[in-house]
């Protein structure tokens, strides 16, 4: 059983929706020890069928996400909640196409709120920060340190 997989999702051509393979060419320079880093760009459906054959002992998966929050702001999401979230590149929900997982696998979602939406490449500078740190977390085995998402219920 592998450790950890980490699915690095999004759309490269999209501007900062393009955190995930950003990521993903981070960590190819410099690997986080004990993580099977994944580049699924905008289609991580196309990458499940190895998962359910050989569950992780851990998925985490990084998205763009539309949370709410000050650009490049990073949060850890629970896999119930993030079906609330608006991820960018992909249409399928993240707790429908991982509920094959959810009983063997520990599933954690870290998403980083875009800047820049639109077609474009590059990442704005405020997301390419949050990479960096998201890489450093995962090198350092820190993951679980990531501040928790917490929906702001406040009435306006």
């Amino acid at each position: 059983m592998t450790e950890i997989v980490l699915w690095c999702i999004g759309n490269p051509i999209m501007s900062d929706d393009g955190a995930g393979p950003a990521l993903y060419a981070e960590l190819s320079g410099k690997p986080a020890c004990g993580v099977r880093a994944v580049n699924c760009e905008s289609a991580p459906e196309n990458h499940l069928g190895p998962l359910k054959k050989n569950p992780p002992r851990r998925l985490v998966v990084v998205d763009a996400a539309e949370m709410g929050l000050s650009s490049g702001s990073v949060r850890r999401i629970g896999l119930a909640g993030s079906g609330d979230i608006s991820f960018c590149s992909h249409g399928i929900p993240l707790p429908l196409l991982l509920e094959p997982l959810k009983d063997s696998t520990e599933i954690v979602v870290i998403g980083i709120q875009p800047a820049v939406r639109g077609i474009g490449e590059g990442l704005s500078a405020e997301v390419q920060g949050a990479v960096k740190a998201v890489a450093e977390a995962l090198r350092n085995g820190e993951v679980d340190k990531i501040e928790l998402y917490q929906e702001n219920l406040s009435p306006r």
